[in-house]
């Protein structure tokens, strides 16, 4: 598993304290400014996670971030920024597909602990893409011809005939949901929560495991979401909150990165052995009164959850 992690400021004395503090658990690469970081990339890339200061002349974090995701968009991004800088941080997370953003001084553990995640989400996607290109050669080997329409309302059907095995409500129960809130309730916000690790757990503990982590991650969202917020369990790997708050969409985000922070660890019992593992939560979230029709809303949500969050 790749470890290497890219960190890029404009002072390299602060570079050079990173890599002292993390040699030891990554592969830790520096860059003196955005046009060097784009270099390494090129030289040396891809990174599983990269790191970059908020503020630097020329070019900015937010902006060099923007062109890591056009050179390696798998690489996950990261962008430190001082408590004067959480607005413009905020904004970047929103429009940049940043992974996250962490605030200066920035403890060893909390470093350590969000590039985890990172390196985490990366080999996920990773991962995700080889099963998908494994699938594909198979379907064409096995000369399936169906039609894109006919592998879409196969794919829809298996999505809508999905019951939980945790006790929550699926996703036909979300449907008859949404469209009873649809166009009346204008603070609403959807919420989908993927969930990263199921596959990895999967295949090194099975079924069993993934059951536990299920149903404590639906305990841990139900006791963190308001009463009158609604949780329900799309599919195999993606829970969906329905949320109406009075809240920005920026503000909406950083409760939602509030609330999953407290789910980054998680205690498996497998095998009679203990063990944590780092367990990410990716989310994305829309905005009910954004979607002209109720299609709309659906067609909107398979799409995020087809772009893997």
């Amino acid at each position: 598993m790749s470890r290497k992690v890219l960190f890029v400021d404009d002072e390299p004395l602060v570079l050079d304290g990173y890599k002292r503090m993390l040699h030891t658990e990554f592969m830790v690469s520096t860059a003196v400014g955005g046009e060097k970081g784009l270099n390494a990339i090129q030289d040396n890339g891809p990174y599983a996670v990269v790191i970059s200061d908020m503020r630097m002349p020329g070019m900015n974090g937010a902006q060099f971030l923007a062109q890591v995701r056009e050179k390696t968009p798998d690489t996950v991004r990261m962008l430190l920024t001082g408590y004067s800088d959480v607005a413009a941080a905020i904004d970047a997370v929103n429009e940049g597909h940043i992974f996250r953003y962490l605030t200066k001084p920035c403890e060893k553990q909390v470093l350590v602990a969000a590039i985890n995640i990172g390196i985490v989400q990366y080999h996920s996607v990773i991962a995700e893409r080889e099963l998908l290109q494994k699938a594909q050669a198979l379907e064409s080997e096995q000369s399936i011809k169906l039609s894109h329409a006919e592998l879409e309302i196969a794919r829809i059907g298996q999505v809508n005939n999905f019951e939980s095995p945790i006790g929550l409500p699926g996703p036909a129960e979300a449907r008859k949901h949404l469209v009873e809130i649809f166009g009346v309730d204008m603070q609403c916000y959807i919420v989908l929560f993927k969930l990263m690790v199921l596959q990895t757990l999967e295949l090194r503990y099975g079924d069993e495991a993934v059951h536990d982590y299920q149903s404590f991650l639906a305990q841990f969202l139900t006791q963190a979401l308001r009463a009158e917020d609604r949780l329900y369990h799309w599919d195999q790997d993606v829970m969906m909150a329905v949320i109406r708050r009075k809240l920005s969409p920026a503000a909406m985000r950083m409760e939602i990165l509030r609330i999953t922070s407290g789910t980054h660890d998680y205690m498996i019992n497998a095998n009679g052995r203990c063990s944590m593992i780092t367990s990410p939560l990716a989310f994305e979230i829309l905005t009910g009164s954004e979607f002209l029709t109720f299609d709309d809303m659906l067609a909107a949500i398979e799409a995020r959850l087809s772009d893997k969050l």
